[in-house]
């Protein structure tokens, strides 16, 4: 998971109010439920000792904001001077929480926020097509030439003629497709594109396409009949795949860099936190399975923390505070721009997917496993040696 969308944390001196709700408006009184919850926020942040001025700014916001279609959390970060993480996810919250700390609580964070992948979604036939990218509030259509684009019966010159056009057509209208596709993907940094259409107008368009689009290409079939939610699913299953393949190559790698004597993975408390405080992360893995629930020594400084207090009052660091550790260590992650991966989808597998069924191939293992001591890794952009 990139972590970009929370970097406001990192000029933050704390404290800060951590809200995480289940913000669901699919009832009849879902209405009357908001105010509840908006009170129970502003109640429970007031008795933990947020400042008036914080529990205001909570409340504002969570009043500013249209109601949510179906299932969906609220996610704020907010300290003294402002929001600093305003997020509405879709789907219920696994747990929500409120919270008045030092520090905010990223674990609940990125617990509810599913990871966002910019998509670029294209469907295609031989006389155009529609490209929706991020940001997009509606499809941009791309309309090519529409005469000839059909093939006729026959034979002899005139007929080999005509199909001949006809191919060149189909070129032609699919290249000024390509282009969008191209110029689309490099303006939203693109990690996915998705080709909805027949097979022949998915062929052509990939082989018209830039190296950078090609590479990061899916295909859904598309006879004409599906119903936009269907091709949205189909869209969001592909978004799934490309995040399970990124969390397995990402923990492969770790894997094989723990195997080898250059330092650069590293799992347990005491090594990760060293790493963190050495700016050495590049990818912090985490697992809630055998998560370690314990506090560390934090400051105002996101990469100044230790195993004890006494190592901060070395380092010098201004103000040292008891925090939660995996939330501290996942804002350090933030603030030096490493990545996030989370152990705990069920279906990333070393090896293989989930079968159909979804059952387990005998072989199949859940990534993390016991694999990780304390529940933490991290592969590191150099040595820091060991603690």
């Amino acid at each position: 998971m990139r972590l970009d969308w929370l970097s406001a944390v990192c000029g933050s001196d704390g404290p800060v109010a951590t809200v995480v709700l289940d913000v669901s408006h699919n009832t009849e009184d879902a209405d009357h439920r908001a105010a509840l919850r908006r009170r129970d926020v502003a109640e429970r942040l007031a008795a933990q000792g947020a400042p008036a001025a914080v529990v205001d700014r909570v409340d504002a916001t969570l009043a500013d904001a249209d109601p949510p279609v179906g299932e969906a959390a609220r996610v704020l970060v907010v300290d003294e001077h402002a929001v600093l993480v305003d997020v509405l996810a879709q789907g219920a919250p696994r747990a929500e929480q409120v919270v008045w700390a030092p520090l905010p609580d990223l674990f609940s964070v990125v617990n509810a926020v599913a990871e966002q992948v910019s998509t670029v979604v294209v469907r295609v036939d031989e006389a155009g097509g529609e490209l929706l990218a991020p940001g997009d509030a509606e499809p941009e259509t791309v309309t090519g030439r529409t005469k000839p684009v059909h093939k006729a019966r026959g034979g002899g010159w005139s007929h080999r003629s005509m199909q001949a056009r006809v191919e060149e057509t189909w070129r032609q209208n699919i290249a000024q497709v390509a282009t969008l596709v191209d110029e689309r993907v490099r303006a939203t940094d693109a990690r996915l594109l998705v080709i909805v259409g027949e097979t022949r107008a998915r062929a052509q368009l990939r082989v018209a396409l830039s190296e950078r689009s090609a590479k990061i290409a899916d295909e859904v079939a598309h006879s004409g009949g599906e119903t936009p939610t269907e091709v949205a699913g189909a869209v969001g299953r592909r978004v799934d795949l490309l995040l399970s393949g990124e969390r397995r190559a990402a923990f492969a790698r770790y894997a094989e860099l723990a195997g080898r004597a250059e330092g650069l993975a590293v799992t347990g408390l005491a090594d990760v936190v060293a790493a963190a405080r050495a700016q050495a992360i590049d990818t912090l893995f985490i697992d809630p399975a055998h998560p370690v629930d314990t506090s560390i020594w934090g400051s105002p400084e996101p990469t100044v923390l230790g195993l004890t207090r006494a190592e901060l009052t070395d380092l010098g660091a201004a103000d040292p505070q008891e925090v939660s550790a995996v939330p501290a260590l996942i804002r350090a992650a933030t603030c030096i721009d490493a990545e996030l991966i989370l152990l705990d989808d069920p279906d990333v597998v070393v090896g293989h997917d989930r079968l159909d069924d979804g059952s387990d191939t005998p072989e199949s293992a859940v990534l993390g496993g016991d694999t990780l001591t304390d529940g933490l890794g991290a592969v590191l952009r150099f040595p820091i040696g060991s603690t």
